[in-house]
């Protein structure tokens, strides 16, 4: 190749790199017609080949990363948003909106796995903007457990119903991508964008997707480790009932409503001293136990147990039910009688007093109510115990 062929080389060389990161494919049929033109079939074709090839490389790479950059923005907006809430749905519908702002969303789903399982937990479904209720599946053959099997982007040309797994919608769709969220090396979820037009998904719908999976992923987990922690310090460890904690928060929510009554019921029981200096304090601990369960036997919506301290337990009943408050102690003193504790030959019967206040008759704040049943309770063991007795 002369001089003058090397330089219009150069040239259009130099055109190029001038377009790098502005389009998809900046070597087009024309430019390389031009330039075999000008070189020849020569030993010089090869390497300008190889050039070129390079070239679109990088040119692709810096494309991919222009297009990142211009949704950065929407990336940052949504890691905020995952920084800021623990709910749930907030966090699924946020991924959502995130996802179909940067690429077509005709359908969308993230579904949650755990190694070892054999069900997909698809926990948001939408398509065309319908919502659908959560499912479980069994892995079979198709997409989204190909996602979890192999740990690899799924990018098929067509999907169709038996391949998503998820039994939502009525469209099959063209193109669709399922990218599974892997953390720790194990895959936690496949979250998938699926669109009724042909190769509608590029190599960076499947970065971003990513990045939102991984994001969303690590709230979730967040969100259900702060739910258990926060139920823990809520709950009694050895009854199951809640605790101290929960009661006083409970009460003070009930009694600010204006206007609605509520009943506390304070339950001591009458012989858990006797019964740990003859038996032991594991036997104590299974007659707590025994009266928990009694306790949970009468539980409902409107009717809450919670153990508050050592033997002292405590039961809040709505307004709805408060002329059965005796029908309730009595169906409570049956299963205690129902359900004995045998040591050798020795048979423990739970027994109880029980004291009863009504807001705001006897009471209008959290710790007037509950001295008002304290007093009642107490009136109860003087009286002999194993009864009922309203403030």
């Amino acid at each position: 190749m002369d001089m003058e062929g090397i330089h219009k080389v150069l040239r259009i060389v130099t055109n190029l790199l001038k377009k790098v990161g502005t389009e998809r494919n900046i070597i087009t049929r024309d430019v390389y017609s031009d330039i075999v033109k000008t070189i020849g079939d020569n030993e010089d074709k090869e390497a300008v080949e190889s050039l070129l090839s390079q070239l679109q490389k990088v040119n692709v790479q810096m494309e991919n990363m222009s297009w990142l950059n211009e949704h950065y923005k929407i990336l940052h907006d949504f890691a905020q948003v995952c920084s800021k809430t623990l709910n749930e749905e907030i966090l699924l519908k946020k991924a959502y909106e995130m996802v179909s702002q940067v690429m077509p969303t005709d359908s969308f789903f993230i579904a949650l796995y755990t190694e070892g399982d054999s069900f997909i937990d698809f926990i948001f479904m939408i398509e065309k903007g319908i919502f659908y209720p959560q499912e479980y599946v069994k892995i079979g053959n198709n997409f989204t457990s190909r996602a979890i099997r192999t740990k690899e982007i799924v990018h098929p040309k067509k999907v169709s119903h038996d391949q998503t797994d998820a039994t939502f919608g009525v469209t099959d769709t063209k193109s669709g991508i399922f990218v599974p969220v892997i953390i720790d090396d194990q895959v936690k979820a496949v979250i998938s964008a699926q669109s009724v037009s042909d190769f509608a998904y590029r190599k960076e719908h499947e970065e971003l997707l990513q990045i939102i999976g991984n994001q969303v992923i690590h709230s979730i987990e967040t969100a259900r480790l702060y739910e258990k922690i926060y139920l823990m310090s809520q709950t009694d460890e050895l009854t199951g009932l809640k605790n101290h904690r929960a009661f006083h928060n409970d009460l003070s929510n009930l009694i600010g409503e204006y206007g609605k009554e509520v009943t506390l019921m304070m339950i001591d029981s009458d012989r858990l001293k006797k019964v740990n200096d003859n038996f032991g304090h594991d036997i104590g601990d299974l007659y707590l136990k025994v009266l928990g369960d009694g306790i949970k036997s009468i539980c409902n919506e409107h009717i809450v147990g919670y153990r508050y301290a050592g033997d002292e337990f405590m039961i809040i009943i709505n307004s709805s039910l408060n002329g059965l408050v005796e029908t309730i102690h009595e169906n409570l003193a049956e299963y205690l009688v129902q359900h004995p504790i045998n040591v050798g030959e020795n048979k423990i019967t739970v027994s109880i007093s029980t004291g009863v206040a009504v807001y705001p008759e006897h009471g209008s704040s959290v710790d007037s109510l509950k001295k008002s049943a304290d007093q009642a309770q107490y009136r109860a063991k003087k009286q002999g115990g194993n009864q009922m007795v309203t403030a």
